[in-house]
Parts: structure tokens; sequence; C-alpha cells
């Protein structure tokens, strides 16, 4: 699973809110567009790809 957590991707998409209250929705893609991982975040778009680069981290272990 970690050589599958190098090769993937991270896609972040705005589920609402305007702001410090903006929601974010992120996914941890492999290749052939399959979710290894998904979350939400709250805040700033920097902020959410923060914590989903956090989780692509951790599955790379």
């Amino acid at each position: 699973m970690s050589e599958q957590a190098k090769n993937s991707d991270i896609r972040l998409r705005r589920t609402g809110g305007a702001g410090l209250n903006t929601q974010w929705k992120w996914e941890i893609v492999d290749a052939e567009g399959k979710v290894l991982k998904s979350g939400t975040a709250l805040g700033e778009e920097h902020k959410a790809f923060a914590t989903a680069k956090k989780a692509k981290e951790r599955l790379a272990k």
C-alpha cells in the first residue's frame, strides 16, 4: 500500500461555506482513480491541503 500512496494524487473539493468557514472534502486517489483515503477539513484551502498531505504521508509509511 505504501507504493500506491507514493504514486497518488490529492484532490480537494469545496463543499460549502466561505472564508474561515469554508468546508473542504479531500481525497487521496491512486493512478487508477481508486480512492485510498478521504476526509473533510474546515478553513482555508492551504490548511485543507496540508491535512490531506499529512494523511498521504501516513499512508506512505
